[in-house]
């Protein structure tokens, strides 16, 4: 991700996401040593993005979001290989997602994650529950 790209992301969050992040909280975590995000881009424009936070040997997946008409296109999983692929140290990844979130729970699971707990309530606008789910190299 490169510094002029944030507010294309957030752009793209109000697209994704009821609960987008801003501009300025994305620039604040791209400038994090321990974030790393990367961009798909076709033709000069962004159709998705991953944000990831790395700490040592384990990994947290801040976020993914891949244009709606962009989606089913592999581009999801695309991002998560290369940010696996730019973070060998990283031998265990965390994340949570919407409990009616189907698509992501999906290609979490395809991409090896298991479910490992929920968080009641977690989410709001609309309120619903976290699955928490890990991939274990």
């Amino acid at each position: 991700m490169r510094d002029t790209e944030a507010a294309a992301l957030a752009a793209l969050e109000k697209e994704c996401f009821p609960d987008p992040w801003s501009e300025k909280s994305l620039e604040d975590m791209q400038k994090s040593p321990h974030t790393l995000y990367l961009v798909a881009e076709t033709e000069g424009e962004i159709v998705g993005y991953c944000g990831a936070q790395i700490v040592l040997d384990e990994g947290e997946i801040l976020r993914i979001a891949v244009k709606e008409s962009w989606r089913k296109q592999k581009i999801g999983t695309a991002l998560l290989e290369q940010t696996f692929a730019c973070t060998p140290e990283v031998t265990m990844w965390n994340l949570e997602v919407r409990e009616h979130s189907t698509p992501a729970i999906g290609l979490y699971r395809k991409m090896g994650f298991e479910d490992i707990g929920r968080r009641k309530g977690y989410y709001s606008d609309p309120r619903e529950d976290a699955i928490l789910m890990q991939r274990i190299l």
